[in-house]
């Protein structure tokens, strides 16, 4: 089958594009970002499933963790809806710079404590490359708009942490940040759209 991530462009970030461009390009991203939407629900639930208690069970609550270098898409949804564009493109570019150094992270963990995860593994790295085409996009868009981009990410879990406990921890985090962030991106595209018809 195709994979759909290599479906993720890269944009030019040059500032001459016409507004029938940016707009296509907007239209284009926030289909793609339907595509992430779906994807990374499916990668948080197969996660989940190869962790085994306590995370398989319903009840489980994991402690609050934060990721490092990854912001957190905890704004409530009126404060991120009173955001200007600008500043929303901002916030996700930040995520999609830093997500696919966490997430090849994750990926390197679960090689050890799941190596017959295959599908698990495939999901990951689709997850990252899909990441890296959505930030290529959100560059593209920004200097289309001129909205400067965010600093270079320092995109990585750090050491090994001390229990196979934490790892599979951190690595939910990630996945789960992974989710959130898919979903105020398809909100924040959408946005975008309506005020950028074709």
């Amino acid at each position: 089958p195709v994979d759909r991530a290599n479906l993720l462009s890269s944009a030019s970030s040059s500032s001459s594009l016409s507004q029938q461009e940016v707009a296509t390009k907007i239209k284009q991203t926030h289909r793609l970002t339907v595509l992430l939407k779906h994807c990374s629900e499916q990668l948080l639930a197969e996660y989940v499933r190869h962790q085994g208690e306590p995370f398989s069970s319903p009840d489980f609550q994991p402690p609050a963790m934060a990721v490092p270098g990854l912001p957190s898409p905890s704004v409530p949804p009126e404060a991120w809806l009173a955001l200007s564009d600008g500043k929303r493109l901002w916030h996700l570019a930040a995520a999609y710079t830093t997500l696919p150094g966490l997430l090849g992270s994750v990926l390197q963990q679960q090689a050890e404590l799941n190596p017959l995860a295959s599908e698990l593994h495939r999901q990951l790295e689709a997850a990252a490359r899909q990441c890296r085409g959505l930030a290529g996009n959100l560059e593209g868009i920004m200097g289309a708009l001129g909205v400067p981009g965010p600093p270079p990410p320092s995109s990585s879990l750090g050491g090994p942490p001390p229990s196979a406990f934490l790892a599979k921890l951190s690595g939910y985090h990630v996945c789960r940040l992974h989710r959130d962030w898919a979903m105020r991106s398809h909100e924040a595209l959408g946005l975008l759209r309506t005020k950028y018809p074709l």
